[in-house]
């Protein structure tokens, strides 16, 4: 018995829609000075959850550019990196690139390595 991963490609694409408008609007939201916890563990849930699922359909793109901005969420969660405005600025940036490459995905189209690698370098 073979499973048709298609039903499941659609729906983890509009999850990650979902979690892109999420991390926007608690980045948006996030005081740098004094960051919720809660902000920090819903923003750093929702890579987790793009990459885990990127995982399973072999989006190497999306797992590139999530294990980083992972990284740094999991940092500022246990208070080991401060995330000051550019750097707010940077992963707004990187969510513009993750809602990119998830088109692409989407479409059928190859990923932009070169967006990736950037977006990896910038973060």
């Amino acid at each position: 018995m073979s499973i048709d991963m298609s039903q499941f490609h659609a729906v983890f694409i509009e999850e990650c829609q979902e979690h892109h408008n999420e991390m926007e609007q608690l980045l948006m939201g996030l005081d740098v000075g004094s960051p919720d916890a809660e902000q920090l563990n819903s923003i750093f849930r929702a890579a987790h959850s793009i990459k885990g699922g990127s995982g399973i359909f072999g989006f190497e793109a999306l797992i590139a550019v999530t294990h980083v901005m992972e990284n740094l969420f999991d940092l500022a969660r246990k208070g080991q990196y401060s995330l000051q405005l550019h750097v707010i600025e940077r992963l707004l940036q990187a969510v513009d690139a993750l809602r990119l490459e998830v088109g692409n995905y989407a479409d059928g189209i190859t990923p932009d390595a070169v967006v990736v690698r950037d977006t990896t370098q910038m973060l």
